[in-house]
């Protein structure tokens, strides 16, 4: 089922993507353009840009300043191995892109290899550990605010009290993300137990589903994952299950209305706008070192997206305790424990 609407998106997006796709063989921009400039984007992703999570997520950001016309194009490679993503992020430097973004964890060291040979391109990071280096930003990815009430709400809705936890690798990102998770949810039921896995992989869908799998034999009924794979595996076991599962980065429910409990939306056109502002008034990397770019609950750079048709899974206790949380988290008053290992 998922594989058949994957299809449908991206015929869906194939049109739209179309024209900004080939605009790099007739148009190159220029890191040395006046202040104010519009910017032009270049997005390194690790998996398929209609996946309503982590690629989508970032690529619709991006777009959406162009939209405002702050960026002047956006340019993206997709399904780039972690191990061989050079040729991807130095072939959009050597064509002189102005912000490069290399979206995922395992893609730093090469950025920063590659940025030393580029010092006038503006480089970005998905590593969340506040690593900036040189002229290339690292960017928070500070979700366990957003999966602790979502924990809430999944601790409203289990019968079991046990959680299923998963995530490609166990990186700060993840491994925060996972406990923030089961914390929420033991706000509501004080035993309420979680079972992680690490499966390996960002995008392995099969493998995903196996650990997603496992831990329903376990007794896990709600489930919480980081990353494609981890993610999109949960969702199919909990449709063949009967069972909840929750979206990542963006509103998945479209996916499995009748199983998708809520969704973690990260506004990243709030990130990548900061990045963007920087680079036009020439202050990107000023003084040598990249800022460390972030959005969270409380500006609404991330966002918890309630599955309405699901709502009325979630106890009245659970629903009242997060409200509470988000307003005092929005208010500065709560702040969400960062466990990273």
């Amino acid at each position: 089922m998922l594989q058949s609407i994957k299809r449908l998106l991206v015929l869906l997006t194939a049109l739209a993507v179309l024209a900004t796709a080939c605009g790099s063989d007739s148009e190159e921009e220029s890191t040395e353009g006046g202040e104010g400039d519009a910017v032009s984007i270049a997005l390194v992703l690790p998996g398929e840009i209609n996946d309503l999570s982590w690629n989508q997520q970032m690529y619709e950001g991006a777009t959406a300043l162009m939209d405002e016309g702050l960026v002047s194009e956006v340019l993206y490679t997709e399904l780039v191995p972690e191990g061989d993503s050079e040729r991807a992020i130095r072939g959009y430097a050597e064509d002189g892109i102005d912000l490069v973004v290399a979206h995922s964890f395992g893609y730093g060291d090469t950025a920063k290899a590659v940025s030393a040979d580029f010092p006038d391109t503006a480089f970005a990071w998905g590593g969340g550990i506040n690593a900036s280096e040189g002229n290339v930003a690292d960017y928070a990815q500070p979700f366990h605010e957003a999966y602790y009430l979502m924990g809430i709400l999944a601790g409203g809705a289990s019968e079991t009290g046990v959680l299923g936890g998963a995530g490609g690798f166990d990186i700060p990102a993840c491994h925060s993300l996972i406990e923030a998770f089961y914390l929420g949810a033991q706000e509501v039921q004080p035993d309420a137990s979680g079972i992680t896995t690490y499966v390996g992989d960002w995008i392995d869908v099969a493998k995903a589903k196996e650990a997603a799998v496992a831990a329903a034999d376990q007794g896990a009924d709600v489930f919480g994952a980081c990353g494609e794979g981890p993610v999109l595996g949960q969702i199919e076991l909990a449709q063949e299950r009967g069972l909840l599962a929750t979206g990542y980065v963006g509103d998945m429910s479209s996916l499995a209305p009748d199983h998708i409990l809520a969704s973690m939306v990260w506004q990243t056109d709030e990130l990548l706008g900061q990045m963007v502002a920087d680079i036009q008034a020439g202050t990107f990397a000023e003084g040598g070192t990249a800022d460390y770019y972030q959005v969270g609950v409380a500006d609404d750079g991330l966002v918890v997206a309630i599955n309405d048709g699901l709502s009325d899974r979630i106890s009245e206790e659970a629903m009242t305790l997060y409200e509470e949380r988000l307003a005092e988290i929005k208010a500065g008053d709560f702040t969400v424990p960062f466990i990273p290992e």
